[in-house]
């Protein structure tokens, strides 16, 4: 069954995440899905993050395709799970 996008936060070892792990068998964190939702290119979501939402961390395995992103600030992770959840909302984005 299908949803909107909902992300939350998590903390390891000193370091804040975000995410929707509701389902993550079926690809509910999936890196590239907030860019897609937002309608920008892959670059520009990184930008984004390191820009306005000042990401502390990222590491990219290319044999996998996977974007692992992280903060030390959880106020930052923060205001970024209110924007994306803000957005899914307003534009009824189901995954």
């Amino acid at each position: 069954m299908s949803h909107i996008l909902k992300y939350t936060e998590w903390e390891s070892n000193g370091k804040w995440y975000s995410g929707d792990t509701s389902d993550l068998a079926r690809g509910s964190n999936y890196w590239w899905i907030p860019a897609r939702m937002l309608g920008i290119e892959l670059t520009d979501f990184i930008l984004l993050l390191k820009d306005e939402f000042h990401v502390d961390k990222f590491h990219y395995n290319e044999d996998t395709n996977v974007l692992c992103y992280s903060w030390k600030n959880y106020v930052d992770c923060h205001r970024y799970s209110l924007f994306i959840n803000k957005e899914a909302r307003k534009r009824k984005f189901l995954i």
